[in-house]
């Protein structure tokens, strides 16, 4: 190769390997496209330089640069339906090559630039997985011939640029679904937010009153909290409330039933994992740990977690470092832990299915909650917070507790603690058709009654009434009528009924 060429080939080599650093730069796609095109432009001198993407039948203008770049390009579309050289130029295996533009038909951007009659254009395909998914176009206004070594480097830089656009489409694509996470996870912090301030904890009783201002002295440490109680007492409401009390409030407040996962999943659940664990880890996971790092970590049915995994929380929590499965690298996590539980973990332990050092470092700040039956006085709030809650959820009116069936509810010794008393609201809520609360037949069993506190006066009447009416299946007149089995004038034991909302046409079918 004579020596004049040999330098050319290198300098083309040079101006390729620099133009192709910087479309690796990661930076906004319209200035890698522009600065990689300005050092092309010493080797293939240029009038207009463009990048067409395919979309749909036709190659979209993406960019065009150079002296004869139009604000009307962009976003040209272009047709390739009729034009050879552009279907011969997206074509799998196809390489770079010159034409010289003698007819105007061929003309790519005809009607759009006044192009001189012989001006040439460079034609290069980009390609990603053996895809053709656009062309890259060098005008020139004079007609030249560029010799193969030249037409060589412009397929390397082909190369580099379609791989450059691929990876600014991908990062693109990332930071949005980035961007997308970061809003969701915003919503549902708001969302988390504004359930606790819409529905904050009952305190009307001496009881709960106390457990609230425990809650507030706590928020504000780093302490670890366990909280007991009976199921469905609102454990997992006062670790929402100590999140949102706390200066973690802003961070994520994460729950992990550990009574609903299989012994075989909690670790990876908890600690994550990384790729090619254990059979099926496809990818590397982050645990509840990672996820909460910054925030709260809500354990719920802390009893039930299998002995084995102990000690490893106990590290977790007193270290702050997890060792996920399969990595011999431990990781830094800060996380406020509350535990919850319905077990006796001091019997738990003195059975050795818990480990007493890791009850005693759960047990920093204990919280019990009494059930509800212990708590008469919060039981109207709730349910009254319930029903709003229900109202607006559904769209509904208000709907208001009778003073009637308020005294109902407080006499009855609620075995499933908030959660029936809500499950009981919902049902009644959804048969009532006014605007006020009407409780169904049978609703309540009389069997569990509070015990060492008699009915209220009216709520022993509505009892006897409801079980009356299921007895006569609503009928009110006749021998075998309610009003006789009462002892009542008919007239009489339909005011009482109406008094009480009870209407007789709800137990013909009881």
């Amino acid at each position: 190769m004579p020596a004049q060429d040999l330098e050319a080939a290198l300098t083309g080599a040079r101006l390729v390997e620099e133009a192709g650093s910087l479309l690796t730069l990661g930076e906004e796609p319209g200035r890698m496209v522009a600065h990689a095109f300005e050092r092309l432009s010493q080797l293939v001198p240029y009038d207009l330089a463009t990048v067409l993407l395919r979309e749909g039948d036709g190659l979209r203008v993406a960019y065009a640069l150079g002296p004869l770049a139009t604000p009307q390009l962009a976003e040209t579309l272009i047709p390739v339906r009729g034009n050879l050289r552009l279907t011969q130029a997206l074509k799998t295996g196809s390489q770079p090559a010159t034409f010289e533009e003698d007819d105007p038909g061929e003309d790519t951007f005809q009607g759009l630039l006044e192009m001189p009659h012989g001006h040439s254009c460079l034609v290069a395909p980009l390609r990603s997985r053996g895809e053709t998914f656009g062309l890259m176009t060098l005008d020139a206004l004079v007609c030249r011939q560029y010799p193969a070594s030249v037409l060589h480097h412009v397929g390397v830089f082909a190369s580099l640029l379609a791989l450059g656009l691929k990876q600014a489409e991908h990062l693109g694509r990332l930071a949005e679904r980035e961007r997308s996470l970061a809003e969701e996870v915003s919503y549902f912090r708001e969302a988390q937010r504004q359930g606790v301030l819409q529905e904050p904890l009952q305190a009307e009783s001496h009881a709960m009153r106390a457990i609230l201002e425990q809650v507030g002295q706590v928020a504000a440490t780093a302490a670890t909290v366990l909280i007991t109680g009976e199921t469905g007492t609102g454990k997992e409401k006062v670790a929402q409330t100590l999140h949102h009390l706390s200066p973690r409030r802003e961070k994520a407040f994460i729950k992990v039933n550990c009574s609903a996962l299989p012994a075989t999943l909690i670790e990876s659940e908890l600690f994550g994992h990384v790729k090619g664990a254990f059979s099926g880890a496809a990818s590397a996971r982050k645990g509840r740990f990672e996820l909460a790092d910054g925030g709260t970590l809500f354990l719920d049915e802390i009893g039930d977690l299998p002995l084995d995994l102990q000690p490893k929380l106990l590290r977790a929590i007193q270290e702050k470092e997890i060792d996920p499965l399969g990595s011999e690298k431990s990781r830094r996590v800060d996380v406020r832990l509350v535990a919850a539980t319905h077990t006796d973990l001091r019997k738990a332990v003195a059975e050795g299915r818990f480990r007493e050092d890791l009850f005693y470092r759960l047990s920093v700040f204990p919280i019990h909650l009494p059930p509800l039956r212990e708590r008469p006085e919060d039981i109207a709030a709730l349910a009254e917070s319930f029903l709003v809650r229900f109202a607006r959820e559904n769209r509904r009116p208000p709907i208001a507790l009778p003073p009637g069936l308020r005294e109902q509810l407080e006499g009855y010794a609620w075995p499933g603690n908030v959660r029936e008393l809500q499950n009981v609201l919902e049902r009644a809520a959804i048969l009532s058709a006014g605007r006020e609360l009407r409780l169904p037949p049978g609703a309540l069993p009389r069997r569990a009654e509070r015990s060492g506190r008699p009915l209220a006066w009216e709520a022993q009447e509505r009892d006897y009434l409801e079980r009356l009416l299921r007895h006569t299946r609503g009928k009110i007149s006749g021998a075998d009528g309610a009003a006789a089995l009462a002892e009542l004038p008919a007239s009489t034991l339909l005011s009482r009924l109406e008094k009480l909302g009870l209407r007789p046409k709800d137990f013909k079918g009881v």
